[in-house]
């Protein structure tokens, strides 16, 4: 690589750094510059991405007093260090790579904090009518979940880039996280059935729902974002995904429709804990206070679901984060004020866990913690119950 080139790629990374603040999440500074170098070349806007990404997974064992390139090369080394061997890292400097509160918040091991600082493993989910045909094409670059409804699920391995690959394009797998290809599998959708997707983002539930569906029924998404929901409507187009609808909802006044629905799906907003491998630059702009006022919000949106249930209609609540103000104690709280929805526990009789994860529940449960250490995957909790039919 060129001098001129090398010096490109880091003074447009370091902009990107510095630019980076709560309101502006790396990932999206990053792909707004880099939809706008129409020059540069793939391998270079990769070192643009790595040479950031570097920054915010180290960022808590640097000195804020060295310039910016002096902690950037301090990053490199100790990722390099870190991919060599973890064990050369030191306990007391891995548990620098996350905010102090985080310890106030959650269990935080050394298998997490090694598994937040690797690089990100890419997951696929492929519809049931074209697995077979993704497997057979990719078959080098995969690695199948599981069986059951993990079946058309994998690991990919290649170097290619998915979004350019024909297979995605024609809609034959979606880019999905292990952990929110669970959700959609945890929800156990029938043929049928009426979902409500009540915050939908871009759709990736959205669209598992109602490819599990099998096109049978109807999933409704709504969010507060209609650029959200516009991503939403490209992306099921691309699936061809029909068996849905959407529309704009603030989460705070009626929803726009009337009907009960057989399942509710509440992938609520959430701190994103779980998601600190993917995005290493949200672990210094999210706070214990915003972590207190969001488990406030997610209440609410779980008191308006069961307004919205029918009668032995099933809710599911999930949030990608391990908080525990977030999680079990928002689940207690809601099961303590409304002791008409029941929990629906899953007997381990189904393939609930990839193949992949090795372990099990070991007992039946309604509430359940995805591990990024144990499933290669974002963290996520999830939990699900029906509302009890009147006698």
């Amino acid at each position: 690589m060129s001098k001129r080139k090398k010096n490109g790629i880091t003074a447009l990374a370091d902009e990107i750094i510095e630019q980076c603040d709560a309101r502006h999440p790396a990932d999206q500074l990053l792909r707004q510059a880099l939809k706008n170098e129409k020059e540069m070349l793939p391998r270079h806007k990769a070192a643009v991405v790595e040479r950031v990404y570097t920054y915010f997974r180290w960022k808590g064992c640097l000195d804020a007093e060295r310039t910016l390139n002096r902690q950037v090369r301090m990053a490199r080394e100790l990722d390099a260090d870190f991919l060599s061997y973890a064990g050369k890292i030191k306990s007391e400097v891995l548990r620098k790579v996350v905010p102090e509160w985080t310890a106030e918040t959650m269990k935080v091991t050394r298998e997490w904090l090694c598994q937040i600082q690797r690089p990100v493993t890419l997951w696929l989910r492929a519809p049931k009518a074209s697995g077979k045909r993704v497997e057979l094409a990719m078959k080098k670059e995969l690695q199948p979940a599981g069986e059951g409804c993990w079946r058309n699920s994998f690991r990919y391995f290649g170097k290619e880039d998915l979004f350019q690959m024909p297979h995605f394009q024609h809609g034959h797998f979606e880019i999905q996280d292990l952990a929110s290809q669970f959700v959609g599998n945890f929800c156990q959708p029938e043929p049928g059935e009426n979902w409500w997707d009540m915050c939908a983002g871009e759709g990736g539930k959205t669209v598992h729902l109602a490819d599990l569906l099998q096109q049978k029924g109807c999933v409704w998404a709504t969010d507060r974002a209609a650029w959200r929901l516009q991503r939403l409507k490209r992306r099921a187009a691309r699936a061809k995904i029909f068996n849905y609808q959407s529309a704009l909802w603030d989460g705070k006044s009626k929803p726009p429709f009337r009907k009960p629905f057989d399942g509710i799906l509440l992938d609520a907003p959430c701190s994103g804990l779980g998601t600190w491998q993917r995005n290493p630059n949200a672990r210094w702009t999210t706070s214990f206070e915003d972590v207190k006022e969001l488990m406030e919000l997610q209440f609410k949106l779980l008191e308006s679901a069961v307004a919205r249930l029918k009668p032995g209609g099933k809710l599911v609540y999930s949030v990608c984060t391990l908080t525990k103000q977030e999680t079990t104690r928002v689940m207690r709280r809601f099961e303590k004020a409304f002791p008409e929805m029941e929990p629906w526990t899953w007997d381990g009789t189904k393939p609930a866990v990839p193949e992949v994860c090795e372990l099990d529940f070991g007992k039946p449960v309604h509430g359940y913690t995805v591990q990024p250490d144990q499933w290669k995957s974002n963290g996520m909790f999830v939990a699900r119950w029906r509302l009890r039919k009147k006698a």
